[in-house]
């Protein structure tokens, strides 16, 4: 018998449990679902990113899109080193293509037929791309402990 985790499922991280969601949605076969947790996922990591990086929140109003847009920006201005050292204008502009990618397929639905194999792509696509950006925020993340003191909860 598998044991079970050590911590209750109301104290997991919100982050974590997205990501179990999409790897439940995706071994079931619900890749649009899949695809919505997935950008949900990377508006989230942004906004912490936001946070961690210029200490205060970044608001209820910020889309993916506008999210994209003020990272690129930041990213631009190279006003904080350690963003444009770990988060690469490429996944930032893959992040933004994949994002209309999906806003593409979306529009599509109404019109025609939307393959399972197109949807599927576009789920294991954002899935290698939420690899990238776990993989740069873990090493942006580990920088920011030692330069930074510790933000104030959200």
């Amino acid at each position: 018998m598998k044991k079970k985790s050590k911590c209750p499922e109301k104290e997991r991280k919100p982050g974590k449990k997205m990501i179990e969601k999409t790897g439940k949605a995706m071994k079931e076969g619900f890749y649009l679902e899949a695809v919505w947790i997935l950008s949900s996922i990377f508006e989230q990591k942004i906004r912490t990113l936001f946070f961690r990086i210029e200490n205060q929140k970044p608001g209820a109003g910020l889309s993916l899109e506008q999210c994209l847009k003020k990272l690129k920006h930041l990213h631009i201005t190279g006003k904080y080193p350690l963003l444009t050292t770990h988060i690469s204008i490429l996944l930032v502009d893959e992040t933004r293509n994949w994002k209309n990618q999906r806003n593409t397929m979306m529009k599509d639905m109404l019109d025609v037929h939307v393959s399972k194999v197109r949807i599927e792509k576009l789920a294991m696509e954002g899935i290698e791309l939420l690899k990238k950006w776990n993989l740069a925020w873990k090493k942006m993340k580990d920088e920011l402990k030692k330069s930074l003191p510790p933000p104030s909860p959200l």
